[in-house]
């Protein structure tokens, strides 16, 4: 044996087994010291598993955090988990993006009192998502909820500002698509109708009460033309309309000018035709300025008259949108500022986008050398910024201690990427801040965020220094300034001045066209022939013998030929006994010729007239008239013409109810040329009037 028995029995005692180390020192025990040896072995095996599993741990993002950032749910799985939440055949869902229509708490409130009348569970959804867009998808949203919730009930789903509502009951008979059809028929609602509102509606059909409107699309007279036209006339003068007062006034002016220019062209016109009355023309003037002053005093009576409101008050309270926090309902935004407190970037549950890489993204953030808060969500024109993504960044930033760029991330109207962003505290210029993200393009929320970052880093910025104001902050509301002054603005005097009378002008020269060309239907030129009726020559009698007796009234005595007064006084005379239309014509004949030799043409009065009419004058040559026989004098035109034309040219008159060719009466102005030959036989054609 190499070791002896008490060495041996020692060895034993002491726990040590033979070839074993000795213990370390004799003032330790060896149950210690063994004891301590293995804790240091186990404390640097477990440093060293530390050391070697950190970066890959640090590589890695948080599972949790992976599933807030990019772990998407459809619309029907998120309002399935929402209403699964609520009490059981009592679940209502508002989506708090429908803070712009009001108070998001009471509207759910006022849903649960109205469907808790049918007596039976209902599960409501309030909310603008899913949308109408394609990125959406297609289909209704309530079948895959039902199907997933697994409840019987009826289910509802209400959108803002929109037609298309959607109901489906299961397990219980309610005339849910009876009373869905119904919807657009009822005359309480538009297009623009409150969920609240709908929602009534709805569940007084599902009742079964009023199954028919009681006034409704069938049963509404559509108003006239008139109506509309009166109603729309009555807005545009509206002098709490922005351009009322200076429509009214200028209207105003237009029809006083109108009215000025029509005095002033009836006495001219008078006056031309020489049938101007003794006073005619201070009777028409003082009922013209009168008429005219009505037409400017009753408008500015009225405006005067209506009370003060619309654009006149609205600058007096500045809009929701020019002053921070730009919302009028902060619910939400408050939310989301608490949701971005705590991390850089808040996705909301229901987004059409891909989420692709947000988690990445949200790292990036919490490095940015200036805080940096993105939001990737879905808007709607019913949310408390009205669906502007930049109204909703600003509403944030002003909401936020401190200083702080917000990034909201969302779709535009083709379902693409868009961004926009909003500041505060940090003195960064509105309108740059704008172009650093307005030209990011990018098939990602995530990638686009990312591209704009650089850009927003490399902002001046003036820390503690107020921001500029927002671009779309600017309120366009201002003092319009007193009614007077905007009646009697820009478009009055041109109007009373100018563009009325010229109006007047156009009108009686229109009317005057017109009333030519009845006549020259009615009794002119019809069928190339020429027709002139006892009225008409009647009126061009009387002008030509007024002006003869005027003429002869300015010249003196013995200025006068012998042959004139002769003719004027033959004129004067048939014109005062019973005359048919060809002694009207030959009145007027007489005149003219008197009129010629007063104003000193010595032959007036024996040149003969136009054997065709009469009244083309001076007949200088002879030629044939296929409508007698013979030669006869004619102007040179009626002498250039062919016989067929020539023959269209000889005037008709109506005698005893038929139109003739004055050529073709036996009487003694036909025969006399109308008194140009054979003098002496004025006489006869004065015995034959009085025949």
């Amino acid at each position: 044996m190499l070791w002896p028995p008490a060495r041996s029995g020692l060895t034993e005692r002491s726990g040590y087994a033979l070839g074993m180390p000795s213990p370390p020192g004799p003032g330790l025990p060896s149950w210690r010291a063994d004891l301590l040896r293995r804790a240091l072995v186990l404390c640097a095996a477990s440093l060293l598993a530390v050391l070697t599993t950190t970066p890959a741990a640090l590589a890695e993002p948080a599972p949790e955090t992976v599933e807030a950032h990019e772990d998407s749910r459809t619309p029907a799985e998120y309002y399935a988990d929402e209403l699964a939440e609520r009490p059981e055949g009592a679940a209502v869902v508002v989506d708090d993006s429908l803070a712009g229509l009001g108070d998001v708490a009471e509207l759910e409130r006022e849903l649960h009192a109205l469907f808790s009348t049918l007596d039976v569970p209902y599960h409501v959804i309030a909310s603008p998502f899913p949308g109408q867009g394609s990125d959406w998808g297609t289909g209704p949203v309530l079948p895959a909820v039902m199907d997933r919730l697994d409840r019987d009930g009826v289910y509802v789903h209400l959108r803002p500002e929109t037609y298309t509502q959607d109901v489906r009951v299961r397990g219980y008979d309610l005339p849910a698509e009876e009373s869905l059809r119904s919807l657009s028929d009822d005359p309480r609602l538009e297009y623009d109708s409150g969920p609240d509102e709908v929602a009534a509606v709805l569940v007084e059909r599902l009742r079964g009460e009023a199954t028919a409107p009681v006034d409704g699309h069938e049963g509404r007279t559509e108003p006239g033309a008139l109506a509309v036209f009166w109603e729309e006339f009555l807005d545009d003068v509206d002098p709490t309309r922005s351009v009322g007062a200076e429509n009214l006034g200028t209207l105003s002016g237009l029809s006083s000018g109108f009215l000025l220019g029509t005095g002033v062209v009836w006495v001219w016109w008078r006056s031309v035709r020489g049938r101007r009355r003794r006073h005619e023309v201070t009777v028409v003037s003082v009922l013209t300025l009168a008429l005219a002053g009505a037409a400017v005093a009753g408008p500015y009576a009225y405006m005067m008259s209506v009370p003060k409101g619309g654009v006149e008050t609205a600058w007096e309270t500045p809009d929701v949108q020019s002053v921070p926090p730009y919302v009028a309902n902060t619910e939400r935004v408050e939310r989301l500022v608490s949701e971005t407190g705590s991390a850089p970037l808040y996705v909301a549950p229901l987004v059409t986008m891909d989420r692709t890489g947000l988690t990445a993204t949200a790292e990036r953030l919490e490095d940015a050398e200036i805080p940096v808060r993105a939001l990737v969500m879905s808007m709607s024109p019913s949310d408390e910024s009205e669906g502007d993504p930049e109204v909703l960044a600003y509403s944030l930033a002003a909401l936020t201690e401190g200083p702080s760029v917000y990034v909201v991330a969302t779709t535009d109207f083709e379902g693409r990427v868009e961004l926009a962003a909003g500041s505060s505290g940090l003195g960064i210029d509105a309108y740059a801040l704008s172009l650093a993200v307005r030209d990011v393009v990018a098939d990602t929320p995530a990638e686009a965020v990312e591209a704009a970052l650089p850009a927003l880093t490399a902002l001046p910025t003036d820390p503690g220094q107020p921001d500029t104001e927002p671009l779309f902050a600017h309120s366009y509301d201002e003092d319009p300034g007193p009614r007077s002054e905007r009646f009697l603005g820009d478009g009055f005097l041109p109007c009373l001045l100018v563009v009325g009378p010229l109006l007047s002008g156009l009108v009686f020269g229109a009317l005057l066209l017109l009333v030519a060309t009845v006549r020259a239907v009615r009794g002119g030129t019809v069928g190339g022939r020429t027709r002139m009726g006892a009225r008409a020559l009647r009126r061009l009698a009387l002008s030509e013998t007024h002006a003869m007796v005027q003429e002869l009234e300015a010249a003196g005595n013995g200025e006068v030929p012998a042959s004139a007064m002769r003719d004027a006084d033959a004129a004067l005379v048939v014109l005062r006994r019973p005359t048919d239309a060809l002694d009207l014509l030959g009145v007027t004949v007489l005149a003219r010729r008197a009129r010629a030799g007063i104003s000193g043409d010595p032959g007036a009065g024996r040149r003969p007239v136009c054997s065709a009419n009469p009244l083309h004058g001076r007949a200088d040559r002879v030629g044939r008239v296929k409508v007698v026989p013979g030669r006869r004098p004619l102007c040179d035109t009626c002498l250039g013409l062919q016989n067929d034309a020539r023959t269209a040219r000889v005037l008709e008159l109506r005698i005893g109810g038929a139109w003739v060719p004055h050529l073709s009466l036996d009487r003694v102005w036909v025969h006399t040329n109308y008194g140009s030959t054979q003098r002496g036989l004025v006489d006869g054609i004065l015995e034959e009037s009085d025949a």
